[in-house]
Formats: structure tokens, C-alpha cells, sequence
């Protein structure tokens, strides 16, 4: 849908599963945070946190959440996005970062765990939501430095500056050359 026909979209309530199949087949799992999940066999688990709202409660909803998906699958990828950033300064959206960093650090180390997490600012109505998903598909790719390669060689051998892999369906690059 378009980004402001969201501005009507209700909280989510149930688990809603997005089945998303083309150049990488995955599943996207809507689902409210009061909701028990199995995390055995997901990759990833991705938090939205909304920073144009009192994050407050969202933060001491996602420990809880955290901590039970470490202990059932410690490889899951942590992706935190500080979402609807748009309408904030630059000021602004490090300071809600930092903020929310912090709190869910303490938090953890309170618990007494060490959990990797990536941190994501995002909105609906630029790039920076597609590119948050592109890095986290990209770390479920085994083969992205073969992927990588193989860009690479395409653009020393056809002289063009830079190539990526895109998936047109969901709007994720897949993978990209190495040169900046």
C-alpha cells in the first residue's frame, strides 16, 4: 500500500504472516507484543519502536520478548527500528537512538545478559525502511560473498561503476559490489 493510506492501519491484534516469495522465500509475522512466541527457528526478530510515541512501555515490553528468544535460539538476529523518524531532526532522532539504546542495555545487563542488537531508523516515506530489511535479508544469505564476488567481477569486466541485486517485489537489494 502506499505510505499514507497506513495512517488508518489498526494495532496489530493477532498474528498476521506475510508469506513472501522471490528471489529469497521468508515469512514476516505481524504480531502484538503480548503474544508468546517459539523462537527455535526464526532468524530474525525485528522490534519496532515508535519514535514519535512514549517508547517507554514498548521498551519494557521488548525485554521480556528478548530474553525469552535468546534463550530459545541465541544465533537470532536482534533488529531494532526506530520507526517514523521522519518527522524528527537529526538531533533528534540520535538522542531517541541513544536513548533507547541505552534503556534496553541497562535493562539487559540488569538481567545479566549480553545480546547483539542493530539498531535501525526507519520511516514509510523514504529509502530507509527497504534498506533496514536489505541488511537484515542480507545476513540471512550464506552465500552473499559469493553473491559479492561475482558483482564485483561483473563491474571490473564491463567498466560499470556499481551493481546490486535487487528484488523488485519486495524492494530489497539483495547484495551489492564491494566499491563505496
Amino acid at each position: 500500500m502506499q505510505a499514507n493510506e497506513t495512517l488508518y492501519l489498526e494495532q496489530t491484534l493477532k498474528i498476521h504472516k506475510i508469506n513472501i516469495s522471490s528471489f529469497i522465500d521468508f515469512q514476516v509475522w505481524d504480531c502484538p507484543d503480548s503474544i508468546e512466541l517459539d523462537f527455535f527457528t526464526t532468524n530474525s526478530l525485528v522490534y519496532i519502536v515508535d519514535a514519535q510515541d512514549d517508547y517507554i512501555e514498548s521498551l519494557h515490553k521488548l525485554i521480556p520478548i528478548l530474553l525469552n528468544a535468546y534463550s530459545q535460539n541465541p544465533k537470532i538476529s536482534f533488529e531494532i527500528f526506530i520507526h517514523k523518524v521522519d518527522g524528527l531532526s537529526d538531533d533528534d532522532k540520535i538522542d531517541i537512538q541513544r536513548d533507547v539504546f541505552q534503556r534496553i542495555n541497562d535493562e539487559l545487563i540488569d538481567n545479566e545478559k549480553q545480546i547483539n542488537l542493530s539498531f535501525h531508523q526507519t520511516s514509510i516515506y523514504d529509502h530507509s525502511i527497504f534498506e533496514a530489511f536489505s541488511k537484515i535479508v542480507q545476513k540471512l544469505i550464506t552465500e552473499l560473498p559469493a553473491l559479492e564476488n561475482l558483482l564485483n567481477m561483473f563491474c571490473s569486466n564491463s567498466g560499470i561503476e556499481k551493481a546490486f541485486i535487487f528484488d523488485l517485489n519486495s524492494k530489497i537489494y539483495i547484495a551489492t559490489d564491494s566499491s563505496p
